[in-house]
């Protein structure tokens, strides 16, 4: 099904190119730059060309980019014509494919031990993950990944099913309207340029003099890239370009969308009946409790329009939700390319007005979710993080946790530690000087059966040894973070956010993999790792020039998520049941977040008043869109740092949703959530059939207003019922069980999970008295198997 017809291709690569002088040579290390494992079987022409003639002078090619490998590349300088020149390059992958490629060119750092690592760096599809399958339909072709099954034919996607669901009501299109008339597509099938690990697409679509030039690459979880070339054979005026993606209205009834702002949930709601009219947004998702479909952009590149905050509207008619991109929305003029491999340049033309472009580049991305299925959840592993007691004595060290103290986690429960960020002298970073007392830590939290997980983050210190020679470069910029990060016991020091999209990168799964080697540790902690933060860091690439002299941030999606999967490489490569835990908080970037085995999500509502009303903070809608996992395909996990919410508080949501809050602190955390475990293991939490408060309205009623119940049910343990006050007084709320319903035949008994006191139930019924955000756990069995429980 491969074809090869050597064509040039609509995506443009990132190469990252260290140069120095030696003697009249000039040497040259070259690398892919974002996605590490892009070069992996390509070819790469390296060109030095004359400036401003574009005459070539010298061509060298590096046969096989190998990830890992140290490839120089020698350009004798000594015949050339003195003079300015400049270097790009063409990349060809492993199947005749020509990439015009993107040039970062800086001076060849000193030799490390990480630069240009290949760790972590695989084309194959880990566990729980298969690899994909393809099958023709009438129309074009399907491709099938866990519990998803995209169809592509005429246009981009023509149909997506996943969680058993169909998720599009009409075909995705690209609607055009040029020199005022609107325009209509004539389209190939989809040819078939790669079929493997991942599966490539090409398409070729015109309209009037118009070339719509389309790949579409879909790997094993699901993540589809889309990079389109648009290009004329005439000078045209584009009046309008949109992307129509048209969904199912039951399964778009939430929102998500990236960035969010702390301290509250707003981007993650219930989609209003009337639609939502925004700026550009990186990432969007639009779903419901069990299923959903995310489109991202890193930047708005290309993006032209006089009413920035119309870029994306949403709209609901019927049973359609209509998600629209207006790529274009003003008008501009775009006129013809010779067709090369490097665009040509782009600026104004004699109407400063309209701005005047050749070759329309657009990269996008669509996941539906779930991603994966899920192995274990955060009620198997059960974490606990052993941060820094800030009263200990200041010569006492961190890492010295108090052998007690590990064995009253054991008896609350615990299966899973984190060691916080304190375990290196250098914040999020991957080397220790501490390392003898972190092995009899890690093998004193084994030799109890406990998980280990280490601490690695966002940031980037100026203690660390590469700040001097990678700092700037890594940089988000704007440069924010910690400028003083004082936080014993670590010395103090200055961090700041690192972006993924440098060679950051190879620092941190390489380094991982150093971390797990030397202390044998079950797995990683990831402080933000996942979530990629808007960038104009030119050094590495980030950042989109405006018009206007500005520069608009990019983010870099792609290459978080090409370290979020090496990282994943690494853990489970060493530790078939790893975990790789992630703090998200309103970060829900599913191409990232998806190679998680969990989330930790709440961060955001620590910087709450106590007094503010936490319904208002967090509605319900805003929990089953962001913070249930359910619809996504990774388990969640809830932070409570004690605003506006208490922990017990916290619980009355969370237990409604199925999700656990993770314990901070040994009292009271541990005693609450100590029980509710024995509660869910005794009653068999894993066996029961989960009816959530949303679904449930044949089984139990529930009143007054703002109070809820969800329900398990066991084949033979009866039933175990969360009931919460959401309501801002306290109230008897009343809960009537449709018995028959739930099949049940006999007479009813209930009693209260953690007391073990018997709760009143007549016909059905029974009421508690519940103050607000107060919850019960009722256990409901039959009399008689009651009865045979207490030997009666």
């Amino acid at each position: 099904m491969k074809t090869s017809n050597h064509r040039i291709s609509p995506r443009k690569i990132p190469l990252r190119v260290y140069t120095r002088f030696e003697k009249r040579n000039l040497v040259a290390t070259v690398a892919p730059a974002g996605e590490a494992h892009l070069g992996q079987g390509a070819s790469v022409e390296l060109q030095l060309f004359r400036y401003p003639s574009e005459k070539v002078q010298l061509r060298r090619r590096i046969r096989s980019l190998r990830p890992g490998a140290k490839q120089d590349v020698v350009l004798p300088l000594a015949g050339i014509p003195s003079g300015a020149c400049l270097l790009r390059a063409v990349l060809t992958d492993r199947h005749g494919e020509k990439f015009p490629t993107e040039i970062l060119q800086d001076k060849a750092p000193p030799p490390t031990w990480w630069l240009g690592s290949g760790e972590g760096v695989s084309r194959k599809a880990p566990a729980p993950w298969a690899p994909l399958k393809t099958r023709k339909i009438a129309d074009g072709l399907a491709v099938e990944c866990w519990g998803r099954t995209y169809e592509i034919a005429d246009s981009l996607l023509a149909r997506i099913h996943s969680a058993g669901q169909s998720l599009l009501a009409a075909p995705v299109k690209l609607i055009a309207k040029v020199n005022g008339r609107n325009i209509s597509w004539k389209s190939s099938p989809p040819r078939v340029q790669e079929e493997n690990d991942r599966v490539v697409l090409n398409q070729n679509l015109s309209g009037g003099d118009l070339s719509w030039q389309a790949r579409s690459q879909i790997e094993f979880d699901g993540m589809i890239r889309v990079d389109w070339l648009l290009s004329t054979r005439k000078t045209v005026r584009i009046d309008a370009l949109a992307l129509d993606i048209p969904i199912r209205g039951q399964h778009a009834k939430y929102l998500f969308q990236f960035p969010g702002q702390w301290p509250n949930s707003e981007n993650a709601r219930q989609l209003p009946a009337n639609g939502v009219k925004m700026s550009f947004r990186p990432f969007l998702w639009l779903g419901d409790e069990e299923r959903g479909l995310a489109w991202f952009c890193e930047s708005n590149e290309n993006w032209f329009g006089q009413a920035p905050d119309r870029s994306i509207e949403i709209t609901r008619k019927g049973d359609i939700v209509r998600l629209r991109l207006r790529l274009v929305s003003t008008p501009i003029n775009l006129f013809p390319s010779d067709n090369r491999i490097f665009d040509a340049l782009t600026g104004f033309g004699t109407d400063s007005t309209t701005p005047t472009v050749a070759n329309l580049r657009y990269t996008f991305g669509f996941q539906a979710t779930p991603v994966k299925p899920v192995e274990k959840d955060a009620w198997d592993f059960r974490a606990f993080c052993l941060a820094v007691d800030r009263k200990a004595k200041r010569d006492q060290s961190a890492l010295d946790v108090p052998r007690s103290e590990l064995d009253q986690l054991v008896a609350a429960g615990i299966r899973t530690v984190v060691i916080f960020e304190h375990w290196t002298d250098i914040e999020a970073h991957v080397a220790t000087t501490h390392g003898k007392l972190l092995k009899k830590l890690v093998r004193a939290c084994q030799t109890r059966g406990l998980k280990v997980l280490l601490y690695f983050g966002f940031l980037i210190s100026d203690r660390a040894p590469e700040w001097r020679d990678f700092g700037k470069e890594c940089l988000v910029i704007p440069k924010g973070g910690y400028p003083v990060f004082h936080y014993w016991p670590q010395p103090d020091q200055s961090a700041w956010r690192v972006c993924l999209n440098s060679v950051w990168q190879d620092f941190v799964p390489t380094g991982i993999a150093r971390a797990m080697d030397e202390f044998g540790v079950d797995g990683v902690y990831l402080d933000g790792t996942a979530n990629p933060l808007g960038c104009t860091n030119s050094l590495h690439g980030c950042g989109v020039p405006r018009p206007d002299g500005s520069t608009a941030p990019t983010y870099p999606i792609f290459a978080g998520r090409s370290a979020m999967r090496r990282i994943y490489n690494v853990v489970r490569s060493r530790k078939p049941d790893g975990q790789i835990n992630v703090h998200n908080s309103a970060c829900m970037t599913i191409p990232t977040l998806g190679w998680a085995t969990g989330y930790w999500d709440g961060e955001q509502f620590a910087f709450s008043a106590k007094t503010v009303d936490a319904n208002s903070v967090l509605p319900l809608d805003a929990f089953r869109t962001e913070f249930m996992g359910h619809p996504w395909g990774v388990p969640a996990e809830f932070l409570c740092y004690g605003r506006p919410f208490t922990y017990r508080q916290a619980w009355a949501f969370c237990l409604l949703h199925d999700v656990p809050v993770r314990p901070s602190f040994l009292k009271p955390d541990l005693e609450v959530v100590s029980l509710i475990w024995k509660v869910m293991d005794e009653f068999g939490r894993k066996e029961a059939e989960w009816l959530p408060y949303w679904r449930n309205a044949a089984y139990v009623t529930v009143r007054p207003a703002g109070a809820y119940a969800s329900l398990y049910r066991h084949p033979k343990n009866g039933l175990l019922a969360v009931v919460s006050n959401l309501g801002k007084k306290p109230a008897n709320v009343a809960v009537k069980f449709n018995l028959e319903k739930l099949g049940f035949r006999n007479a009813f008994s209930a009693r209260d999970a953690l007391t073990a006191e018997t709760v009143n139930i007549h016909r059905a019924a029974l009421t508690l008295r519940l103050k607000p955000l107060d919850w019960k756990l009722i256990w409901g069995q039959p009399a008689c198997a009651l009865c045979r429980e207490k030997n009666l």
